[in-house]
């Protein structure tokens, strides 16, 4: 599934809201392989996006909105829509994705309080079409789902994504991992973390289990839950979570991709390092949406729409969220992301002047 341009508009902390998740022209040499629907290379997409901003500014807020949008097709169910209405006026949300095969979708929609009205339209991607051309094409389809969520799935295909967010998972999404890629993958991340823990194995008289030893005591995965959490370190039980989310990337059942911060407590070159483990693991016609704080990364070599900017400022009153990518401040090869956002140059730095208050007058 690869995600194409998004407009969230009174949902969450967006109001008319847009990032969209092309690019124009095609790059001589990227580390990211091709950024192109497979058979269909003027149709580009940006495969793998950092994204960055202040605390608050909607990073988290973006997985959750895509996740409930997603999700709600998946299951046929609208009621997942609801989550998304505020109380003052209606949400709106309009995303156009591929899923499978050469087909555009648009999914539109309104929540107001309890209740949802959807649009859905489509438009088969020719083999010279850009994402632009193949938008000029769509047609609404909505008679054909009309009162059936059912029907929309049908029309979509079946969805493949994963969601990682630390302060919403109350327990690790294990069934769609392969058992050795999810061993191997402990292995490497949690040993990296701490050395101490290298004896990863299946628990044989428990379903569903891993357990992690160190010095004759046990600490235990079980059916996607961790237990006696206590026995590790913040960075090594955040570790737990970014081996499987990586595990996941290696078994290869999903195709979209969204880990938000997930390394609050990891080093930043180990952060660097599986960043690039993953995007290494992004197959054909597949999207990872990495959410972090550390500006390290921006020294990557990637593309620069590669690196993605949300600010958060006030607007006629209200607070309003866009997003700015790298690409569209520099035009110069040799331009310096990380210097350019040190500098501000994409407004998405914290306003701390409120701390002024606090120093020591002289």
């Amino acid at each position: 599934m690869i995600i194409m341009d998004v407009n969230l508009n009174n949902v969450y902390s967006f109001d008319d809201f847009r990032i969209n998740l092309t690019y124009p022209r095609k790059l001589s040499v990227s580390l990211l392989g091709s950024e192109a629907l497979e058979g269909r290379e003027r149709f580009r997409y940006k495969k793998a996006v950092i994204l960055m901003g202040a605390n608050a500014a909607g990073k988290t807020s973006l997985g959750k909105a895509l996740l409930k949008i997603f999700s709600s097709i998946r299951e046929s169910n609208e009621a997942i829509l609801r989550d998304l209405n505020s109380e003052d006026r209606p949400a709106e949300f309009r995303v156009d994705f591929v899923n499978e095969g050469y087909v555009l979708h648009r999914f539109c929609g309104v929540v107001d309080g309890e209740n949802v009205s959807i649009r859905y339209l489509s438009a088969e991607i020719g083999e010279m079409d850009s994402y632009e051309m193949a938008v000029e094409k769509l047609q609404d389809r909505t008679e054909e789902i009309a009162g059936s969520f059912k029907a929309l799935r049908k029309a979509v295909g079946q969805m493949e994504f994963r969601f990682a967010y630390p302060e919403i998972e109350t327990s690790l999404r294990l069934a769609d991992i392969k058992e050795a890629a999810l061993l191997k993958t402990l292995r490497a991340v949690i040993g990296t973390l701490d050395p101490s823990l290298t004896d990863v194995s299946v628990a044989r008289d428990l379903k569903d289990s891993f357990v992690i030893r160190r010095r004759g005591k046990e600490i235990i995965i079980q059916e996607g839950k961790l237990l006696n959490r206590e026995l590790l370190s913040s960075g090594t039980a955040e570790g737990i979570d970014v081996a499987v989310f990586l595990a996941s990337m290696l078994s290869g059942r999903n195709s979209f991709y969204y880990c938000d911060e997930h390394f609050s407590y990891i080093q930043s070159d180990i952060e660097k390092r599986i960043f690039g483990l993953m995007a290494e693991r992004l197959g054909k016609n597949e999207q990872l949406i990495f959410t972090t704080h550390n500006t390290d990364m921006l020294n990557l070599n990637l593309p620069k729409h590669a690196f993605a900017f949300l600010k958060k400022e006030i607007q006629g009153g209200e607070y309003k969220v866009s997003a700015t990518f790298a690409s569209d401040v520099l035009k110069r090869h040799t331009d310096s992301v990380k210097c350019a956002m040190e500098n501000d140059m994409f407004g998405s730095l914290p306003d701390d002047s409120l701390l002024d208050d606090l120093e020591v007058d002289e």
